[in-house]
């Protein structure tokens, strides 16, 4: 990148040679627009001379209106081809911003984009690119056009006269430092106003997602009444903004204008003497009129700059965040998941401390032990959702720290208890495990779920809209589906977590079939609170408090009478009580 102004708005370089070319079109158009001035100094010198003599002849106008006919084509074509560089550019800069922030937030690591709000990136990716793009539409090309202009003008008018020149740029310096300063001091205020604005989107958007429980707890007059809250607090900080702003671009434009009366003056004051001419005398007066507006509006336009500098602030803190990296030429020879001394934090304690386990190959490994204990952060870890503090995860014996995370991605398929669907058919959330696959592929996969049972009921079948995360769909038939995309990638690693935790026992029975078929000769970690669905696992791992405190199959592990038999025997009792309460039979 070149110029400091393309830096700090992030524009690319063809994307900034586009710009610049507008501009210097823009440019073209004002001094075209500007030679007008000078013809009609000159005409009405000439009438004046004219007038004055004994042989007043009227004023030849044909060659004056030839040549003001020849600028208006001019004026036209500059102000077409910057009009069109200018958009067109900025609508490209706009794409390419947004790509390269989904791009960016996509190779993020989970550990920041757990540290910021959703509603921090929405208003980056939308309202901040927003804000750049209408500047680098309009307010770029004017500035810099409006202050080419400025400099051409003055240096033309200084080979004119110097002394008249200085007059009319005598109030330029002040008006622009103080229009500049309010507008400075304005974008503290506009800091602050975007704080409150997020504060009322999380509002809006925790109250848009929780409404279903609001309606439930008969809380949504107090929830409103936090919205209300928020924006009460946003309206005095957005009208001082405005009136900060409004009030040093008005001033200070009318302080510029302000020169003019210093030409009319300073100028009458020499003609007098015998010292100016008239023709330069009304030159100068003509100029100051086509000066000073493009000045106005660069000034202006200065303003809306420093304000898209500050959301070009907050593009920058996410597009320049590191990402995790790696190597993506990996080809593993096998697919164990081998945990070595593994320490995690998420703040500063840690909830993975000094963990050390094997999942071997081709076979089932359970997590289990007490709420809190860090089975689904290692789960998470196994698949570099995370990179930890300390230790190594590694993968057919290669860490997985020096893997591409997309690399690495492609061996394994997630089956979470919290489904992500899209707005989109029953097919195409399917598909989502491998783009290119074929109508016969999904629906092999659906029916290895048992999601045939309840799409053939559906009005249009795998071409059904699920809605806005599936909420069409009932929780065990959402789970059905993602086991369904999991089969359809056929990854060698399997990671489950919780998957039958909130559903009903004939969903649990369709999904336990489901994920028979899923696990069958894969590497499988799984997360369970449910004892009694992984007693047949390969390999069982107990933890307590980050630390691995047991391992074996479910019949050593009973036989230790640790930690595992006492979670088992305490799940019993409760199943048994649960099945007494319902018969009756509570002593």
């Amino acid at each position: 990148m070149g110029n400091p102004l393309q830096k700090a708005l992030r524009v690319s370089d063809e994307g900034n040679a586009n710009l610049l070319r507008a501009s210097a079109w823009m440019c073209a158009f004002r001094l075209a627009a500007f030679l007008p001035v000078i013809l009609l100094a000159m005409i009405a010198n000439e009438m004046v001379v004219r007038s004055a003599g004994a042989n007043a002849q009227d004023v030849p106008l044909l060659p004056y209106l030839g040549a003001a006919a020849a600028l208006v084509v001019v004026m036209f074509l500059a102000y077409w081809v910057s009009y069109k560089s200018k958009y067109l550019s900025a609508g490209d800069e706009d794409a390419r911003m947004r790509i390269a922030l989904a791009e960016r937030i996509r190779r993020l690591p989970m550990s920041y984009l757990g540290k910021r709000d959703l509603s921090d990136f929405t208003s980056a990716v939308m309202d901040d690119v927003d804000t750049v793009q209408g500047v680098l539409a309009t307010s770029f090309v004017e500035l810099v056009s409006g202050l080419l202009f400025a400099l051409a003008s003055i240096v033309c008018l200084l080979v004119v006269d110097w002394r008249m020149t200085l007059a009319l740029a005598a109030c330029l310096p002040l008006a622009a430092l103080f229009m500049a300063l309010s507008r400075l001091i304005s974008e503290g205020q506009n800091r602050r106003n975007r704080a409150r604005r997020l504060q009322m989107s999380e509002a809006m958007q925790e109250y848009l997602e929780n409404m279903q429980e609001l309606h439930a707890l008969n809380l949504m007059n107090g929830y409103q009444g936090k919205i209300r809250r928020a924006s009460r607090k946003l309206v005095p900080g957005l009208v001082l903004y405005e009136l900060l702003a409004g009030l040093g671009i008005s001033f200070g434009e009318n302080f510029l204008r302000c020169g003019m009366g210093v030409v009319i003056v300073y100028g009458a004051a020499r003609m007098a003497s015998g010292d100016l001419g008239t023709f330069e005398f009304l030159l100068f007066l003509f100029a100051s009129v086509r000066l000073y507006e493009p000045l106005c509006v660069a000034i202006e336009r200065l303003g809306a700059i420093i304000h898209a500098l500050v959301a070009s602030q907050r593009i920058g803190e996410i597009l320049d965040h590191p990402v995790q990296e790696g190597d993506g030429d990996v080809h593993p020879r096998a697919y164990d998941l081998e945990f070595d001394h593994v320490t995690f934090a998420y703040g500063e304690d840690d909830v993975i401390h000094d963990a050390s386990f094997t999942a071997p190959q081709g076979q089932t490994t359970a997590l289990v032990g007490p709420s809190g204990c860090g089975k689904s952060t290692l789960c998470r870890l196994a698949a570099r959702f995370w990179d930890v503090d300390r230790g190594t995860v590694r993968m057919g014996g290669i860490d997985i720290g020096g893997i591409d995370p997309e690399t690495l991605l492609r061996s394994y398929a997630f089956v979470f208890q919290d489904v992500v669907l899209f707005d989109d058919t029953i097919a195409n959330n399917i598909r989502i495990g491998r783009a290119g696959a074929t109508d016969e592929e999904v629906r092999e996969a659906a029916r290895a779920a048992c999601c045939d049972e309840f799409v053939e009921k559906l009005p249009h079948g795998y071409e059904t809209i699920v809605g806005e995360n599936g909420r069409t769909l009932s929780g065990g038939q959402r789970q059905r589906i993602s086991i369904a995309r999991a089969l359809l990638k056929d990854a060698p690693i399997v990671l489950l977590d919780e998957a039958t935790a909130s559903v009903d026992p004939e969903n649990e029975t369709h999904i336990q079939q489901a994920l028979g078929a899923l696990v069958k000769n894969k590497t499988v970690l799984v997360v369970a609170h449910r004892l009694r669905s992984i007693a047949g696992c390969d390999h069982i791992v107990v933890l307590q408090e980050g630390t691995v405190v047991e391992e074996g199959v479910h019949e050593q592990l009973m036989g230790a009478k640790g930690l595992y038999s006492r979670l088992f025997a305490l799940q019993t009792k409760s199943a048994s009580w649960s099945a007494g309460r319902d018969g009756n039979d509570v002593r």
